[in-house]
């Protein structure tokens, strides 16, 4: 078996085989240079349908290990994105949502209460599966400059498998811990695992071995060398113009215009 630290070798070189030149147009603020954010997906849910026994039972330990991994996190400058669906009602926000699972004594109210929302986080609600489809998710991860991608939340063989394709088809690289979700049955969580880690190349391995320092590091360094291609080009440029303009000058100076300083332009001189 590879050893911890072959595993956290391979975390590094995938995230970054995805890192790349930043957007333009983006905010001065911390958290968009990092080039990775946690993406908390329906955790603000009541759980209440039939045959939610395996999610309610293994929603609370998970609930737990996303609270560890978004308090480190958020320590790194990472941004938190809850992407949650709206039950069907268009007119649904956020705090509307939170109430309805709290007030309520519904199977998700100590995950909701664990994870509740902080004023630095961002949210956003989904119509469908995937956090992806009829959402603004695509423009706030260019916002921020996002390559790779934490996945987690519920469930893993439905919201979560349908997000990290989505993820997967637009090029970012994918992290879904495998401790920090939850689905319908352990046959259909090892089930969206093994498709993912197969199909979507998504690391899955547990939060405790994510070596967030290390990728957020790959990041930055990236991000910066990007930057600093990007100014020599501009300097080059800048340059080259500045040349261009001097010959310039000097041709009109000397008059010389065409082949070896004769006035035709089509050098038709004798």
């Amino acid at each position: 078996m590879p050893s911890k630290d072959d595993s956290k070798d391979k975390q590094y070189m995938q995230a970054r085989k995805h890192t790349g030149e930043a957007q333009s147009n983006v905010a001065d603020q911390e958290e968009a240079n990092v080039g990775l954010a946690l993406m908390i997906v329906d955790v603000i849910n009541d759980i209440d349908f039939p045959d939610n026994d395996h999610m309610v039972k293994s929603a609370k330990p998970m609930a737990e290990r996303i609270k560890v991994l978004k308090d480190k996190c958020q320590k790194l400058g990472v941004p938190v994105i809850y992407c949650n669906d709206n039950f069907g009602k268009w007119k649904s926000d956020i705090g509307k949502i939170y109430d309805h699972v709290t007030n309520d004594d519904t199977p998700g109210k100590p995950i909701a209460q664990l994870l509740k929302p902080g004023k630095d986080d961002y949210f956003m609600l989904k119509p469908k599966h995937s956090a992806f489809y009829g959402s603004a998710l695509d423009h706030l991860l260019t916002y921020l400059q996002v390559k790779s991608l934490i996945i987690v939340g519920m469930a893993g063989n439905v919201c979560i498998l349908f997000t990290a394709n989505d993820a997967y088809m637009r090029d970012y690289a994918t992290f879904v811990p495998r401790d920090c979700i939850s689905s319908s049955s352990p046959e259909e969580h090892d089930a969206a695992l093994l498709l993912m880690e197969k199909v979507l190349r998504t690391n899955t391995s547990p939060s405790t071995e994510l070596d967030l320092e290390k990728i957020v590091k790959v990041h930055t360094e990236q991000n910066g060398n990007a930057k600093k291609r990007k100014q020599q080009e501009e300097d080059s440029s800048e340059q080259h113009g500045e040349d261009m303009g001097a010959d310039k000058q000097k041709s009109a100076r000397t008059g010389r215009t065409g082949k070896g300083g004769c006035r035709d332009p089509k050098g038709n001189c004798d």
